[in-house]
């Protein structure tokens, strides 16, 4: 199994601190402890805030702006309102949504690779009645292939 890179890792770490955050608070708002349950929400959107902030940095040095900023923006805005609920449930959404689309370019790498390594790298050749394997990249327009049960076709 191949590691994580360290953004993935920071990004699972993130929707997990952003997750306990909104849990716990919400336990804690529960149990009647309104202070508590702000704290909590609060620590669970701040990390988040901060890791998205040097994100936006990154990119708008680089040139591009992406549509991050509206998540900054409403978690510092619900923060700087004293809405610290409605801001960790921003940072779970936005971090959530990060953590899915990792997942979703690891599975697309996967399938790919997948298709990659299935790819066959020679050719049953037919010339004057017999057939040679030759690799795929030999193959020239007009030659007369033969594809066994089971093979893939070696070439479009």
């Amino acid at each position: 199994m191949r590691s994580a890179n360290p953004d993935r890792l920071l990004r699972r770490a993130l929707i997990a601190i952003a997750l306990a955050g909104l849990v716990l608070g919400l336990w804690a708002h529960l149990a009647g402890n309104g202070r508590l349950a702000n704290g909590l929400w609060s620590a669970g959107t701040v990390p988040a805030t901060i890791a998205l902030a040097v994100s936006i940095c990154r990119e708008v040095l680089a040139g591009r702006v992406g549509v991050d900023a509206i998540a900054l923006l409403s978690m510092a805005a619900a923060l700087a309102l004293g809405e610290p609920l409605a801001a960790v449930v921003v940072a779970v959404m936005h971090s959530g949504g990060n953590v899915l689309e990792d997942y979703a370019v690891s599975r697309a790498e996967r399938d790919l690779k997948s298709l990659i390594d299935r790819a066959p790298r020679i050719a049953h050749r037919m010339h004057d009645g017999t057939i040679t394997d030759v690799p795929v990249d030999q193959v020239a327009p007009g030659d007369i292939l033969v594809v066994r049960g089971g093979e893939v076709v070696p070439v479009d």
